[in-house]
């Protein structure tokens, strides 16, 4: 077996090098529209080569791997006093595959983070990955939503790269009386 990050031989999905290298974060918050905190944990320029696996199989092992590292992070830095639903942007499975949302949402869950799958839905069936600010902007994804949502939420995605998607989920849950604490994504295209 070869290391997803450096193809040296591993016994499992990184080596000891590339495992201990990723666990060294580049923290940071990001603010979009109306204070809206957006916090990640990685430069997509840093990992983008491990982020575009998540349409292919071997992507279900990285994704588990980095949900495992940052969670730990994540858990030890957050701490709520009150249960707070974690909401997946894109938990539906394509391809018979998997979601990579879906599996950093379900590593976040604690006696406090309680993840919620199957919430929101878009009701178009665009694809967004690639596509210019215009574009997305444009093509809005025009959410559902498919849960009575009790708890404060925290939206969960991979990479924030406009913030519309996040932006207009967190508008749409606002509008339904859900309040929306922030959002967590492993990276942040904005360089």
């Amino acid at each position: 077996m070869r290391c997803y990050n450096c193809s040296c031989f591993s016994l499992s999905s990184f080596c000891k090098d590339c495992e201990n290298e990723l666990k060294e974060f580049s923290l940071g918050i990001r603010v979009l529209d109306n204070d809206f905190k957006v916090y990640y944990f990685y430069k997509y320029s840093d990992i983008k080569h491990l982020l575009l696996s998540k349409h292919k199989f071997h992507g279900y092992f990285i994704y588990n791997f980095l949900a495992k590292i940052i969670s730990f992070e994540f858990k030890k830095n957050f701490k709520p006093n009150e249960i707070v639903n974690i909401i997946a942007l894109d938990d539906k499975v394509e391809n018979m595959l998997y979601s990579h949302c879906a599996i950093i949402a379900r590593y976040l869950k604690n006696s406090y983070l309680k993840p919620v799958f199957n919430v929101l839905k878009s009701t178009n069936n665009i694809k967004y990955s690639g596509k210019s600010l215009k574009f997305r902007e444009k093509n809005k994804r025009k959410y559902k939503l498919l849960k009575n949502i009790k708890h404060p939420v925290i939206l969960v995605d991979d990479i924030v790269t406009t913030g519309n998607t996040l932006i207009e989920a967190k508008n749409f849950l606002i509008k339904n009386k859900i309040k929306v604490l922030f959002a967590l994504v492993l990276a942040d295209a904005k360089e």
